[in-house]
């Protein structure tokens, strides 16, 4: 328990220390005339932010399905107004943000009359850099999981106004906080309006050892293999499932969502949290795999950085395993999120036993999870 409470206060201390073809633009050259092919599907989509403000929006079928509308929203349920007429060959779009400042969802529909809702998956907020919404993943069965309703973040001191007013207009209801109580005294989540404030602590504090101001030796907490206390972290979540199990109690109302799930990194508790929530609603391990890794593309900068001051600080050396050590700490590695996976199996024969008899997860709660955030 003692390198669990450590991890989160390591994390704090150290912060503040496929294939896709060419995408048609609005601008781009006339599109060739083609038959629209009656068959067929759209079988994925997704929406990236250019530095420049552009949202490039790709898809792909499983084949040509010919002429292709585009269509855009506040919400993901309705209210579409077309924004382009294009072709599925094409493989995508780039456009301007049509609605700057709320969060936009697009639709695209085929020549077959197939169409997929998708939207950004990292919200484009100034004061996070890991805020993501779970949505558009397909489960095993076919069904998609909704975008809009379940959001996950690293920590938000850092949130604008601008930001805030975004979050507003987007349905947030609840802010399910992972941190411990001394982690939130430092760096306090703020007041969002309409939305409810969730203390759900996965570690426990650390009392006055290592958030009393005196220096962490990272060197000797991160003395074993590169990894090993990640690893060694994520079993532990997964054996000392409480804060999981008020996450699912707050999901299962209706009325909280849409919610937040953070804390201070986005990756690690928010990591397990998240993967969990997919995995009770039937996407397949590897996805949810993916979805885990995203945190290393979006924290990138943010890990280089921290790596570059520890090194000058003297911190860190890479002439030993601190280096590497804060490396794998900083980062999410699949074998850390397949760590938690196999002791769910291990300890209780399976995932879904796991969901079951772990977190309290009975069928006919997870019949309404479904029916609540899938389509």
């Amino acid at each position: 328990m003692k390198k669990i409470v450590l991890f989160g206060s390591v994390l704090s201390l150290a912060y503040a220390s496929s294939f896709m073809a060419p995408v048609h633009s609005a601008a781009g050259s006339k599109a060739p005339i083609v038959s629209s092919v009656k068959q067929g599907i759209i079988t994925g989509a997704s929406v990236e932010r250019t530095q420049e403000g552009k949202l490039i929006i790709r898809w792909n079928s499983d084949r040509d399905l010919g002429a292709a509308k585009v269509y855009w929203s506040t919400s993901p349920d309705g209210g579409w107004k077309e924004l382009a007429r294009t072709y599925i060959h094409y493989h995508g779009y780039v456009t301007t943000d049509p609605n700057p400042g709320s969060r936009v969802y697009f639709k695209i529909k085929g020549g077959s009359g197939s169409t997929i809702t998708v939207a950004e998956r990292k919200l484009p907020l100034k004061g996070t850099i890991n805020f993501r919404d779970l949505g558009g993943y397909r489960t095993a069965d076919g069904h998609t999981v909704k975008w809009g309703k379940l959001y996950r973040s690293d920590e938000l001191a850092a949130l604008t106004e601008s930001d805030i007013a975004y979050l507003i207009k987007t349905g947030l209801k609840t802010d399910l906080d992972y941190r411990t109580s001394n982690e939130v005294k430092q760096k306090p989540d703020p007041v969002i309006e309409g939305v409810t404030y969730v203390l759900n602590s996965v570690f426990e504090d650390s009392g006055d050892s290592d958030n009393s101001g005196q220096p962490v030796d990272f060197k000797a907490l991160l003395a074993g293999e590169p990894g090993e206390l990640a690893i060694k972290v994520n079993r532990d979540m997964v054996a000392a499932p409480d804060a999981f199990k008020q996450l699912f109690e707050l999901i299962l109302d209706p009325a909280n969502a849409a919610v937040l799930q953070h804390c201070t990194a986005g990756k690690d508790r928010t990591g397990l949290g998240s993967a969990l929530v997919l995995l009770a609603l039937g996407v397949p391990e590897e996805t949810v795999i993916e979805d885990y890794l995203l945190s290393n593309k979006y924290r990138e900068q943010l890990t280089k950085a921290t790596l570059e001051a520890m090194l000058k600080r003297n911190v860190i050396n890479v002439n030993d395993k601190s280096f590497e050590g804060m490396k794998a700490l900083l980062e999410v590695r699949r074998e850390y999120i397949e760590a938690a996976i196999e002791e769910m199996k291990n300890s209780y024969g399976s995932v879904d036993s796991y969901l079951e008899k772990g977190l309290g997860l009975t069928a006919e709660k997870r019949a309404k999870l479904k029916k609540l955030y899938l389509k």
